[in-house]
């Protein structure tokens, strides 16, 4: 089996909030994006691969109205394969700062959600999403493994 690019990442941005209120938001990606290195005995034998890299992102909002602003992260997979036969459910993520991984489906999970006070400067905020897929000597099929992610971002103004 070998893993190269395990993701590729595809970009929504959703802006929405109360009529006359707009507000601009941006996702911004940078880092090798979930690339993870073939893997080794001693990966197999841990049973868990790590990205080589984290995924670094960052939210930019822009013309923010006054008053509370929620802007939230969210990540998916396109499919629930990641070739092969291999189950996207072997695919977690955490993000940064917090060491609790989490099973990647194909249903919207919170990375991330921040309320800010509006400001007409809008605002700016990152961090990063950490991968790991797991490994089976008995069970994975040989072949390359590619899995879609899917990171959105949403602005409401309650």
């Amino acid at each position: 089996m070998r893993f190269s690019a395990a993701t590729m990442l595809l970009l929504a941005c959703v802006t929405s909030g109360r009529a006359g209120a707009q507000t601009g938001v941006q996702l911004v990606l940078s880092g090798q994006q979930g690339s993870f290195a073939v893997p080794t005995v001693a990966d197999y034998a841990a049973g868990i691969l790590e990205a080589t890299q984290p995924i670094d992102f960052q939210v930019i909002t822009t013309s923010e109205p006054a008053g509370p602003l929620t802007t939230t992260v969210y990540i998916r997979s396109f499919s629930s394969t990641l070739g092969g036969g291999k189950p996207v459910a072997d695919m977690e993520w955490r993000r940064g700062g917090d060491q609790t991984w989490h099973v990647l489906t194909t249903t919207d999970a919170i990375v991330e959600r921040r309320i800010v006070q509006g400001s007409p400067q809008g605002h700016t905020w990152d961090n990063t999403i950490h991968l790991r897929v797991a490994l089976s000597w008995a069970s994975d099929p040989p072949g390359t493994h590619v899995g879609n992610l899917i990171l959105t971002v949403s602005t409401i103004q309650p």
